[in-house]
């Protein structure tokens, strides 16, 4: 028998920008918000759909301004003080795009990719 090393991954996740899914919102974390060049200006969302080979395809376009079927962001806390990060809560939309999983207690994350200046996609 030939024993091999099973290669073990040290990241904590912090460096992979992500979008957590569930209880009616999505959350994005800071490397997520970094990749649209986030510094607090992004006051709203819309969330945008197409469909690729088929598939339905999810992103979130950010806005200073509101605009038409915009949802207004929620800046994360702690204590008191605003941290790196977006959520965008609305339990019928994000039910609609995601089904159960979006309105779950638990949340599932996600992968994201910019696919302009201020959007991004969500990954499966």
């Amino acid at each position: 028998m030939e024993w091999q090393i099973i290669d073990v991954k040290n990241e904590s996740g912090k460096t992979i920008p992500f979008v957590s899914i569930g209880r009616g919102q999505l959350d994005f974390n800071a490397e997520a918000c970094k990749l649209v060049n986030d510094t607090g200006e992004y006051r709203f969302a819309q969330l945008l759909k197409a469909s690729e080979n088929g598939k339905l395809v999810i992103a979130v376009k950010f806005l200073t301004e509101y605009e038409r079927n915009s949802i207004a962001i929620v800046r994360k806390n702690n204590k008191g003080k605003v941290v790196k990060g977006m959520t965008v809560r609305n339990k019928s939309a994000i039910q609609s795009l995601y089904g159960q999983e979006g309105i779950n207690n638990g949340v599932k994350r996600h992968g994201v990719e910019l696919v302009d200046k201020n959007i991004l996609k969500i990954l499966d």
